[in-house]
């Protein structure tokens, strides 16, 4: 509402009504009259915001819940699959002990690094040539493949090599059957020139894979930190016309990290090991598997090991080897 008071204007704010007072009427200037908000309007907005308050309380508290519930879902789901998976389903505290020490013990020893290693005149004077990536740490298959009372790991090695790679192949195969580790079977199938990975197996197989610096190498998948599948290859390009002890020491070696061992040795320069798994110029000395590697598979497939820790923090490990 606007009110004239002679000539001069008065405004109260926020009214759009105008009224007037003749000069001859005004006498003294009334007091413009306050505009009143209604109470009723008033409360309801006061009410409206308090409802939006507590809409957005409840709705924080809602969300919280619900991730409360989401967090408590993954931590059961993941604690299950641990159980399960990761532990082997122990049945009493001493079974998750050793599960957990198992899990441990691989995820902090596990070589991860993959470089080729390259030497000369491995083959006939060839040079530069490498034989598989680098591998340093023993790492057994999955607990599923072994039983460490009754012959340690049990194992099929699928042939899919063609003809002429049969007779080093089951020589191979004869020498590492020598270890009262494994139980060693083999199976031959379609020569694959792919070398296909197949669960739970070995797969052993030749093709010409080019000039890549490898003559034989063996590829491993793992699921928690141990074997669940090996591909064993033979390189043409470079094998196709070695002689009988270099084509017998290469598939020696190759098999060896198949069955979860690391390098003995990897300076060729360095005196002659007398086993498959020590890199050398002269690959007729070292065409066998070796008491090394015999007594490291026996470490792997056929003992229990159980580590428990002091209250001063020193840590004691128990090693059982099992009888066959």
């Amino acid at each position: 509402m606007v009110w004239y008071c002679g000539n001069k204007k008065v405004e109260p704010a926020g009214s759009s009504l105008i009224s007037s007072i003749d000069d001859s009427e005004a006498g003294e200037c009334p007091t413009p009259p306050v505009e009143k908000k209604s109470r009723k309007s008033s409360q309801t907005a006061t009410k409206t915001k308090k409802n939006t308050r507590c809409a957005d309380r409840y709705d924080r508290e809602v969300t919280c819940v619900n991730m409360a519930l989401v967090t408590l879902i993954v931590l059961m789901i993941t604690s299950f699959l641990t159980w399960k998976y990761g532990l082997k389903e122990p049945q009493n505290w001493e079974e998750a002990q050793e599960g957990f020490q198992d899990i441990w013990a691989v995820t902090s020893d596990l070589w991860t690094e993959r470089d080729i290693g390259s030497f000369l005149d491995v083959l006939n004077g060839r040079d530069n040539e490498g034989y598989d990536p680098l591998l340093r740490q023993a790492v057994p298959w999955d607990n599923d493949y072994i039983e460490r009372d009754n012959g340690g790991l049990h194992l099929t090695l699928q042939n899919a090599l063609d003809d002429t790679w049969q007779a080093e192949f089951e020589i191979a195969v004869d020498d590492w059957r020598e270890s009262d580790a494994l139980q060693l079977t083999t199976e031959r199938v379609t020569v694959d020139n792919n070398c296909n990975t197949v669960d739970g197996v070995i797969v052993v197989c030749n093709a010409n894979f080019g000039d890549t610096g490898w003559v034989g190498i063996n590829e491993r998948s793992y699921r928690r930190g141990f074997i669940v599948s090996s591909v064993v290859k033979m390189n043409e390009y470079y094998l196709g016309d070695a002689d009988f002890g270099h084509r017998r020491y290469v598939m020696c070696h190759e098999i060896g990290h198949g069955l979860g061992l690391p390098h003995t040795d990897e300076n060729p320069d360095n005196a002659d090991l007398g086993n498959c798994l020590d890199y050398t110029f002269s690959p007729d000395a070292n065409m066998l598997p070796g008491d090394v590697n015999m007594a490291k598979l026996r470490g792997m497939y056929l003992t229990r090991i159980f580590r428990r820790v002091k209250e001063d923090g020193i840590v004691v490990e128990t090693t059982q080897l099992l009888r066959r």
